[in-house]
């Protein structure tokens, strides 16, 4: 969690015992995480060491990845949307844009994942793992020619899982 939005959670308990409401919505899907701070006490207003905005009473977490894909199904749902975050990523590698949050989902998605394909496909394992290794380099050293390497491993792979191979 952004550790703005946990300052802001821990002070906002702080607060709590001065009779402050804090509300802390479900975030929209797709949305920025927020904490309302309308109703803080006059003289304790919540200091911003990151100098995020606050943005109508509300401190905004820009840096909150959008969720595209709800993480339930099995891995012969999953796997095609895995594919499809794994084919923008060069290009969001290129744009450094968007780049970590692709990333974000790829990894969500083997997590939820992996536990099937190695029940069911344990020899995939490993080269799908590999293709998520791949992905992570590619966004953390700015490589998209890893990217794109990572996309068609991960093709095949899927085209092995789902029998058309």
């Amino acid at each position: 969690m952004n550790q703005l939005v946990v300052a802001a959670l821990g002070g906002a308990l702080m607060l709590s015992a001065c009779a402050t409401t804090v509300n802390d919505p479900e975030p929209a899907a797709g949305g920025p995480t927020t904490v309302d701070v309308t109703n803080v006490p006059v003289g304790a207003e919540p200091a911003l060491e990151s100098g995020e905005p606050i943005e109508g009473g509300v401190i905004v977490d820009a840096n909150t990845p959008e969720t595209t894909v709800a993480l339930t199904g099995s891995a012969s749902d999953l796997l095609p949307e895995m594919a499809i975050e794994m084919s923008r990523l060069s290009e969001l590698v290129v744009q450094s844009e968007g780049d970590d949050e692709a990333l974000e989902t790829i990894v969500q998605i083997w997590d939820r994942i992996r536990p099937e394909i190695a029940a069911d496909r344990p020899e995939l394992v490993n080269g799908i793992g590999t293709t998520v290794d791949m992905a992570r380099t590619a966004v953390e050293r700015t490589r998209p020619a890893d990217a794109d390497k990572a996309f068609k491993l991960l093709t095949d792979l899927v085209d092995q899982f789902t029998g058309d191979d």
